[in-house]
């Protein structure tokens, strides 16, 4: 028996809170190797105030929908596609527990709050604990989550987060991640802030390649939101720093200032008012970012990320409520010899016409995409095969139609168009089956010659 195990069965006496029996039934559910949104949702509604705060997460602008999330099937879904890290999609729960071991700690160990007081920049709380008690308090928490039932993704990461360099390949990213928001969180609720701080940009400037204006964009920002996510679970922000004492309390420490009273009210006041001004301009980037993060930048259409979405959720809407859709893909025909003969920027300025006239030619319930290069693609709603196949028409003899004068020559263009349709006598269909139907309806297109358009054989 290890000597955690001993101190956890030697100790029935602890009191520490066990997850709720839904949050646990959560769990199970998005470890199974098919898991349900639908099941999901059965889940979270049977508690209120669960779902109110699903839905308040899903609204904020940490996720920034393009509307108003009001049901929990949007909003699961639209949380389901948001990736916190690569490699670990339960790094958020396993941060907000990393430290659960320091609470096992205070209960069973009497003199455990002493190794506070030893705790000194050159030395850290992981080597005293070990010296101590021969385990780690990250040690100790991991231990405990297990026997709570919580998948590896979310015990592993905690038990290295101290030494993320040591962690087993498939976890050292999450325990990485685990480490910086551990510093970062330390550097604003502690003092000084100077080695916390230290710690955190070093690692990411050793293992992301940031700058330290990007570090400094990065503390502003988590400044910013974080008294957001901390309302989710009404916990307040009152005794945190913001960003500009941070950073003026590291600054400080580093470069060894000793400003007067008087030096340090007015640069305080300095940087405050700059730090007004930068958060202003960060809204408002981080406005047009959001935009950006679904519009093609040259034809200003939806890109191919928001593409796929709509996609998914147009497949998930015809399901539910047995409609239908239909789906065509269009390409430029000839489109290289307009780029080798005139230029890039004419193929360019073709691509932004022929948006504005498929624009012009849609309805406004369709999707429009620029799907890759000169590749464009139409998610018609509740539209079938036939008229489907009118309207694609209508679109190619607008295109054929389209004339553009560059430097003093008149250039046109055709495409070739093919189309898919879906319905629940089609459910067996994947996403990727239809938008193959569609591009192999393009591809006969340009074998009959271009410039026409193929229904589904």
């Amino acid at each position: 028996m290890t000597t955690i195990e001993q101190l956890l069965v030697n100790n029935p006496s602890i009191k520490l809170p066990t997850p709720p029996a839904i949050a646990m039934r959560i769990l199970e559910e998005v470890q199974k190797e098919e898991s349900s949104f639908t099941r999901l949702t059965d889940l979270i509604n049977t508690d209120p105030a669960l779902t109110a705060r699903v839905l308040k997460i899903a609204n904020s602008s940490i996720f920034a929908p393009i509307s108003q999330i009001d049901n929990l099937d949007k909003a699961i879904t639209r949380m389901g596609t948001t990736l916190i890290c690569h490699t670990n999609d339960y790094i958020f729960i396993a941060t907000l527990l990393h430290d659960i071991g320091i609470l096992i700690a205070d209960n069973c160990l009497p003199s455990y709050r002493k190794i506070f007081s030893l705790n000194n920049a050159d030395t850290s709380i992981n080597e005293i604990e070990q010296q101590h008690f021969g385990f780690s308090h990250a040690k100790l928490g991991s231990e405990l989550l297990q026997q709570w039932g919580l998948p590896e993704q979310i015990t592993i990461p905690i038990a290295w987060h101290q030494r993320p360099d040591r962690a087993p390949a498939e976890a050292k990213c999450s325990a990485r991640v685990i480490n910086l928001a551990d510093n970062l969180s330390a550097a604003f609720h502690g003092k000084p802030a100077k080695n916390k701080l230290k710690i955190f940009r070093d690692t990411l400037k050793q293992h992301y390649q940031l700058n330290d204006d990007k570090i400094n964009q990065l503390i502003e920002e988590v400044s910013e939101q974080s008294s957001e996510v901390l309302s989710f679970f009404n916990i307040s922000n009152k005794l945190a720093k913001s960003a500009t004492e941070l950073l003026q309390e590291a600054n400080e420490a580093l470069s060894n200032l000793n400003f007067s009273t008087a030096q340090l009210k007015r640069k305080y006041k300095s940087e405050k008012e700059q730090a007004q001004q930068t958060s202003a301009k960060l809204t408002e980037a981080n406005a047009e970012l959001n935009r950006l993060a679904f519009q093609d930048s040259l034809t200003e259409l939806y890109n191919l990320r928001y593409f796929h979405d709509h996609f998914d959720r147009e497949l998930q809407r015809a399901a539910r409520y047995n409609t239908i859709f239909s789906l065509f893909m269009f390409d430029v025909d000839d489109f290289k010899v307009i780029n080798d003969t005139y230029g890039h920027q004419a193929g360019d300025r073709l691509l932004q016409e022929i948006a504005r006239v498929t624009l012009s030619t849609m309805r406004n319930t369709d999707l429009v995409a620029r799907y890759g290069g000169e590749e464009f693609a139409v998610i018609l709603s509740e539209t079938t095969l036939e008229v489907a196949g009118e309207i694609a028409e209508r679109l190619r003899e607008n295109i054929s139609q389209l004339t553009v004068d560059w430097h003093g020559e008149t250039l046109s263009i055709t495409v070739s168009i093919g189309v898919s349709f879906f319905c629940l006598k089609q459910a067996n269909l994947t996403k990727n089956q239809i938008i193959a139907i569609a591009d192999a309806g393009l591809y006969r297109s340009k074998k009959k010659g271009k410039n026409c358009i193929s229904l589904p054989l």
